[in-house]
C-alpha cells in the first residue's frame, strides 16, 4: 500500500523545526534552573519541619531593626496599659 502525502517536504522541514525547539527546550530549561537556583531556593518549601515539642517555640531572628523594637515597645506599653486595670 501507498500514502500519497502532499507537500511532504514543506511536512518533515516543519516536523523537524518542531523537533529541534523541543530538544532546545529541553536542554536550556535545565540549564536554567540551575542558574536560578540561588535566586529562586524553591528548595525548601517542601522540606517536612519538625517539631521539638517546645509549644512556646518562636524564630530566632538575627537581624533585629527599629521597627522590631518600636514594635515590641508599643506591645509592652499595651499589655501594661491592660494590666492596670
Amino acid at each position: 500500500m501507498i500514502i500519497i502525502v502532499n507537500d511532504w517536504k514543506k511536512k518533515l522541514v516543519r516536523l523537524g523545526v518542531a523537533v529541534v525547539i523541543i530538544t532546545v527546550f529541553v536542554f536550556i530549561i535545565p540549564l536554567l534552573t540551575g542558574l536560578l537556583h540561588n535566586q529562586i531556593p524553591v528548595g525548601g518549601w517542601f522540606q517536612e519541619e519538625h517539631p521539638s515539642g517546645n509549644p512556646m517555640r518562636v524564630e530566632q531572628r538575627n537581624q533585629e531593626n527599629k521597627f522590631d523594637r518600636m514594635l515590641d515597645q508599643f506591645v509592652i506599653k499595651v499589655q501594661d496599659f491592660y494590666y492596670e486595670e
